[in-house]
């Protein structure tokens, strides 16, 4: 019972101070700005506020470049081990207004691409080890967006009825991709999945005639 109630203890100041979240940390990468110029060096991203800011290795010299003056950014992300992509594009962040955002891309295709936002939240976890109660930490929570090849996007809220009627060009082949592959639609790996399926329909002919 000794042990039980140190790890109950312990267990939220670890999940709080032992995870380090891409947003917080300086990736080697890339920026290219409106005016064409390229940017080589480290890269720190903020997706609330649609800043980056870049610095130079030999002199630690800092810029913060805001979505306006920003076209696309790549940093090869040490959590993940892989280089991920993001690009500013127009968005209605009210019904009568478009504004500069950052978006990360997830899956490009010629038919629909998957975007996403990421954000740090605090989230209520039950305790495990058989330990009653909950605790808060923090989570890196991710939105999905898809854009349109007429540069419509978006956001997807997770569920199976948006997922089809957002491919309802689709909807049969879709429907039957889901329940085979027991798709959850609220997965990422899940959804890209179905993503890059639902653009296989277009071009592989075989394909589109089931």
């Amino acid at each position: 019972m000794r042990y039980v109630l140190i790890i109950w203890l312990l267990l939220p100041v670890c999940m709080v101070f032992g995870q380090t979240f891409p947003n917080e940390i300086w990736h080697d990468g890339k920026v290219v700005l409106n005016e064409g110029d390229t940017l080589k060096g480290l890269i720190k991203y903020n997706l609330d506020t649609d800043l980056v800011q870049h610095k130079l290795m030999d002199s630690g010299t800092i810029t913060t470049i805001t979505a306006r003056s920003l076209v696309f950014f790549e940093i090869f992300d040490g959590t993940v081990n892989q280089y991920r992509q993001f690009y500013v594009l127009p968005y209605h962040v009210r019904r009568d207004y478009k504004a500069p955002v950052i978006f990360e891309l997830i899956y490009q295709g010629n038919e629909l691409t998957l975007l996403s936002r990421e954000k740090v939240e605090y989230q209520v976890t039950s305790y495990p080890y058989a330990v009653s109660g909950t605790y808060t930490r923090l989570v890196l929570v991710y939105t999905h967006y898809f854009l349109w090849p007429d540069g419509h996007i978006e956001i997807y809220p997770g569920k199976k009825r948006d997922l089809l009627w957002v491919m309802k060009k689709k909807s049969a082949q879709i429907k039957k991709f889901i329940k085979t592959n027991k798709i959850k639609p609220d997965r990422r790996r899940d959804l890209v999945k179905t993503v890059t399926y639902y653009n296989s329909l277009f071009e592989n002919p075989e394909t589109k005639a089931n």
